[in-house]
C-alpha cells in the first residue's frame, strides 16, 4: 500500500481553514449589522425627535418633556406613542429631554417639569398641558382636539 504525503493534504487543510476563517467572519458580521443599524436608526430617530424649531412652522406639535431615567415619563411616551400610531393624522411628535440644556431651557420657558406634554398649534402657542401619566385613550382625544 501507498502511504499519501501528507505535504499534499496540507494545501488542502489550509483552504477550509480559510473557508472556515471566512464563514465565520461573515457570520459575526451579519450579527453586527443588525444592532448597529438599529443604533443609526434610533439616533437618526432621536435627533428628529429633539428638534423643536418645527414650532410655529405651521403643524400642530405635542412636546413631551422627558426624562430617559423616569419610569413615569417612559409610560407617557409609551402612551402618546400609541395614541399617536392610531390616528391617520396625527400632530407632529417631538421630546424635550430635560437632561439636555436645550430640553431644560425649554421646560424652564414653559414652567413645567418633565412627565409633561405640550400641545401647539400651527402658529407655536401653547395650546393644552398635559401632566402626569394619562391613558392612550385620553391623550389621543386631546391630539384629535389639536388637530381640529
Amino acid at each position: 500500500m501507498k502511504k499519501t504525503s501528507t505535504k499534499a493534504n496540507k494545501p488542502l487543510k489550509k483552504g477550509i481553514k480559510l473557508r472556515t476563517l471566512m464563514r465565520k467572519a461573515a457570520i459575526l458580521l451579519a450579527f453586527l449589522a443588525v444592532p448597529i443599524a438599529w443604533l443609526i436608526a434610533n439616533e437618526h430617530k432621536a435627533q428628529e425627535e429633539s428638534d423643536l424649531s418645527i414650532l410655529g412652522s405651521g403643524q400642530p406639535v405635542a412636546v413631551q418633556v422627558h426624562d430617559h431615567s423616569c419610569p413615569l415619563c417612559q409610560r407617557l411616551k409609551a402612551n402618546a406613542e400609541q395614541a399617536l400610531n392610531e390616528m391617520e393624522q396625527p400632530p407632529a411628535w417631538r421630546i424635550a429631554d430635560i437632561n439636555t440644556t436645550s430640553g431644560a431651557d425649554f421646560a424652564h420657558r414653559y414652567g413645567v417639569g418633565h412627565v409633561t406634554i405640550l400641545l401647539f398649534d400651527g402658529q407655536g402657542n401653547r395650546q393644552q398641558t398635559i401632566e402626569g401619566v394619562t391613558s392612550s385613550r385620553d391623550l389621543r382625544g386631546a391630539f384629535e382636539e389639536l388637530m381640529r
